[in-house]
């Protein structure tokens, strides 16, 4: 199994079910875990009286999972529910502490993601989450870490100073850098899709598609003919709607 961790304060929701709706439309069975403080992925899910404060769901075809702040936690409802873990092929993990993982277990993932905007209290909480980390007392050498920054904007804080909140830390950043940039349309199809308890990729911008198919092949191993032919069908993709 294939396990991302995407970290940071910036809300990766959205992104994380739009990665995860592609992932299922190229025949992957896919876990996403929201193990933030915000739980923002419950905005997307149909309301229901009956869920219990954490809880596997499925939408959009993949598993979602929500309320659970440590893996042990997780776990135990897995074994207690099914029997034993689902053999999944993808976890997507959304997460801005280090109650689920803690620096020592990264080497074990096979990519991190450090999510960031430019927002100063977004700047601010990942500095301390990286401090939390503990890296240098957890791994021998450099952990690799990609970098997506969501939103990207034109300011006068540049990418420089975001590397330089860090820069003390043994990290050895990987190419590409996945940037996002703002606009009006994602934000729509974002509160869109939240009302409606749905992923609409339609009305996606340009950069947001290219951003969302890269990610794929570069974290999920996927070659160009599978991931276009799997946007293809999360486009005609009907459910929901």
């Amino acid at each position: 199994m294939k396990n991302i961790v995407f970290f940071g304060a910036p809300d990766k929701s959205h992104l994380l079910l739009t990665l995860g709706k592609l992932l299922v439309a190229a025949g992957q069975k896919v876990l996403l875990v929201d193990s933030t403080l915000a739980q923002s992925v419950q905005g997307y899910l149909p309301l229901s009286g009956e869920r219990p404060s954490a809880y596997v769901t499925e939408f959009e075809g993949l598993d979602v999972s929500a309320g659970f702040i440590t893996f042990t936690q997780l776990d135990r409802y897995m074994k207690q529910s099914e029997g034993k873990w689902p053999d999944y092929d993808v976890m997507l993990l959304d997460t801005d502490h280090t109650e689920f993982v803690k620096g020592r277990d990264l080497s074990t993932f096979t990519h991190c993601v450090w999510c960031n905007s430019l927002e100063k209290l977004a700047l601010q909480k990942n500095a301390k989450l990286m401090q939390r980390l503990c890296l240098a007392e957890s791994a021998a050498q450099p952990l690799p870490f990609l970098k997506l920054l969501y939103p990207s904007v034109q300011a006068t804080i540049t990418e420089a100073y975001i590397d330089s909140q860090i820069a003390s830390n043994p990290i050895q950043w990987l190419n590409p850098v996945f940037r996002i940039p703002f606009d009006e349309r994602d934000i729509s199809t974002k509160i869109d899709n939240q009302h409606h308890c749905r992923i609409d990729v339609k009305k996606l911008s340009g950069a947001y598609i290219r951003t969302v198919l890269s990610m794929s092949k570069q974290l999920f191993d996927l070659d160009e003919r599978t991931v276009k032919t799997a946007w293809k069908r999360v486009r005609r993709d009907r459910r929901g709607t």
